[in-house]
This record gives C-alpha cells, sequence and structure tokens, in this order.
C-alpha cells in the first residue's frame, strides 16, 4: 500500500510495508459512501436540503449527521479492534508454554514430603515439581546419592552456555575423537559450531561433544570438571559430585533433587529449551539426528529434556511438560532414577507421573502435607 506511493525508481526496500486491519466489506463500502457524498456537498454538486429560491449568502451549515455516524463508525472500530486483542492474548495463554521465572537461588522449600504416587513405578529415587509455582507434588528418596549417567550433560550445557559464544569454530581432538559410548562418530580435526556440538549433547547423549565442549571451554577435561564441582557447590547440589563431563564415570553422582535443581535452571534458557525439545536435526558428517528421549514422541506436551543410561546408574529420566490446568498453562518437571527395566517402562512410569500430577492440580488437591 506505501509502496504504491513511492515515485518511480524509489527504494522500497527501506520503506517497511504496512498491512491495514481487517475490515468487513460492509463496513468499508459504507466509509467510501459516506466519504462520496461528503466530498460532493464541499463542491456544491449535492445538496442535503430541498431546493429553494436563490436568496442572500449564509453561513455554511457543518454537516452534523456526517460527522455522527464517522464518530459511530470510529467507536465501532476500536470495539472490534480491542476484541481482537483480548482473542489474541487468550490464544497465547493457552498455546504458550509456561514460563520459568529465574529466581535469586535456585533452593526449593525441603522438609515438605508431597503425597505419595497411587500407583508402582520401576525407579527407587524421584521428584515432581510444579515449577509454574514452585510446589512440591512429589518425592520419593530425593536426596539419595546415585550415578548420573548422561543427565550429567544437563551441569554440561549449563556451563557451555554461559561462557562459549554459539558461533565459536570446534576443532575436534583425538580425546575427543575416541571418546566411547554414544557419540556421533566424530572424526580427528573434523569442524563444528558450538551450537552444533549442543545439539549432539542434548539430542544424541553425544559423549564426544561433551569432552570437545569441555576441552573447548576450559582448556583440559579436568580443568572443566572442576568448574563443575564449584559450580554445584554454588547452586546447593549437595549431593552432586561430577568425574567427567559426560557421565560414563559412577563418580558423576548426585540425587533427584539436585538434578531438579539443574534442570529448572537450564530451561530458564530459551536456546536450551529449543534443543531438548527438538526431535530431529542435521548436523555436519550426520545428516539425520534423533532426540533419544522417547517421551517426546509418546505425549505432545513433553517440552523435554534428558535421557541417561549405564549399568552403574540404571535408567535416569530428567522429564517436563507443560498442559493446561483451569486455562492457564502449567509447568511439571520430575526426576525419576535408577530404573531398572529399560526406558520404554521409564516413559510409561513418567507419563503416568504427569497424568497422576495434572490430574491433582485441575482437581486442586495438590496441598503437600506432612
Amino acid at each position: 500500500m506505501v509502496k504504491a506511493l513511492l515515485p518511480s525508481g524509489a527504494d522500497h526496500r527501506a520503506i517497511p510495508e504496512i498491512t491495514p486491519q481487517k475490515c468487513p466489506v460492509e463496513t468499508v463500502q459504507f466509509v467510501l459512501t459516506f466519504a462520496t457524498i461528503g466530498r460532493e456537498i464541499r463542491r456544491g454538486g449535492l445538496s442535503l436540503l430541498p431546493a429553494v429560491k436563490s436568496q442572500a449568502p449564509r453561513r455554511q451549515r457543518t454537516p452534523w449527521a456526517m460527522l455522527l455516524v464517522i464518530v459511530i463508525l470510529l467507536a465501532a472500530t476500536g470495539f472490534h479492534h480491542q476484541a481482537q486483542v483480548k482473542l489474541v492474548q487468550r490464544e497465547l495463554t493457552i498455546s504458550t508454554p509456561a514460563k520459568l521465572p529465574a529466581p535469586a537461588t535456585v533452593a526449593m522449600p525441603a522438609g515438605a514430603a508431597a503425597t505419595k504416587l497411587p500407583f508402582p513405578i520401576g525407579e527407587n529415587s524421584g521428584v515432581l515439581w510444579n515449577v509454574t509455582t514452585g510446589q512440591l507434588l512429589w518425592q520419593d528418596n530425593p536426596h539419595l546419592k546415585e550415578p548420573l549417567a548422561s543427565t550429567t550433560k544437563l551441569m554440561t550445557i549449563y556451563l557451555i552456555l554461559h561462557s562459549l559464544p554459539l558461533t565459536q569454530r570446534v576443532t575436534i581432538s583425538p580425546l575427543a575423537a575416541g571418546t566411547s559410548g554414544s557419540d556421533i562418530r566424530m572424526a580427528v580435526d573434523n569442524h563444528f559450531t558450538v551450537r552444533q556440538l549442543l545439539y549432539a549433547l542434548m539430542l544424541r547423549s553425544a559423549n564426544d561433544s561433551a569432552v570437545a565442549l569441555a576441552q573447548t571451554e576450559a582448556g583440559s577435561v579436568g580443568a572443566f570438571v572442576k568448574k563443575m564441582n564449584e559450580t554445584a557447590h554454588t547452586l546447593g547440589m549437595a549431593q552432586t559430585s561430577y568425574g567427567d563431563p559426560d557421565g560414563l564415570s559412577p563418580q558423576s553422582s548426585g540425587s533427584a533433587w539436585d538434578l531438579s535443581l539443574i534442570a529448572r535452571l537450564d530451561m530458564q534458557n530459551p536456546l536450551f529449551r529449543q534443543i531438548v525439545h527438538t526431535k530431529r536435526t542435521s548436523l555436519p558428517y550426520n545428516p539425520i539426528v534423533t532426540n533419544l528421549n522417547g517421551l517426546l514422541y509418546m505425549d505432545p506436551s513433553v517440552i523435554g529434556i534428558k535421557t541417561g543410561w549405564t549399568g552403574a546408574a540404571g535408567f535416569n529420566l530428567v522429564f517436563a511438560a507443560t498442559r493446561p490446568v483451569n486455562g492457564t498453562p502449567v509447568t511439571v518437571l520430575g526426576v525419576i532414577m535408577h530404573g531398572q527395566n529399560g526406558f520404554p517402562p521409564e516413559y510409561q512410569d513418567a507419563e503416568n507421573i504427569l497424568n497422576w500430577a495434572y490430574s491433582r492440580l485441575k482437581s486442586g488437591s495438590t496441598t503437600t502435607r506432612k
């Protein structure tokens, strides 16, 4: 619309396109008709009064009727716009995942025991939070220290997101390329950006990516592990100690409670949320990279976040979902550890926990008790 008013040869790129508000056709026709009448009145070609004999010049009368109608139309347009704004706000409230506010401290309320689960699960410890309100919904041996396996990477990515530029180029070392376990088949002198390595770290749980990132951030794996332990202490993760950046070592151990602390902090980062919610992507030397978190494919409300498994750790799962509760989006985050039945059963345990939690949230029966 603006472009049509520019002189020939003008640079249209500097002018933003202006999209008019939608308006009913009848309203547009009505306004145009009034505009035409007004123009004829001003030109003297149309009279709103019966023809009379020529008289002495009279003071021109203001077309009050036309002004009144225009005012009414403008008011109607305003009401229509306000209604559209309210509708859009309502749709955003329903469809947008709950925001996780950054707290001054990550300490969560201790000492309150949530209601026990009404069904058995295959894990020996766990915790569940309504992170939208900070309410503890369930806990079972939440401070039991156990091997973390690849949930260790929740601290690895936390440190990287706070220190390295996403576009920084990383050259893969022999140590990173030779790391065993889950990987993306790196070779010595391959090149990746930090962003690409973060996707490999969280989607494929790539141990080679964890080592490459640790070396890039701190100069050596040992120096990076030291930073991991210092950060855990600062964040109040009292049961957590790290022995590596990938979780292969049983020395990387901690509790469900501590995992929920670092997971909550990670989920406050928009890029982290985007990564762990991604089901499939493409990386250098890896045209198809799929997310190992099977819960993402079971439940569309799930928004992440991380799996972990070793022989010593069993099956660990950190999970989160956002669902509407009485018209308001509510995010729940949980941790279950040391499962012995494999991931499909553990995913089902997590799904059962989510369904139970949201059922109680909707009914209002989520008050914790001693």
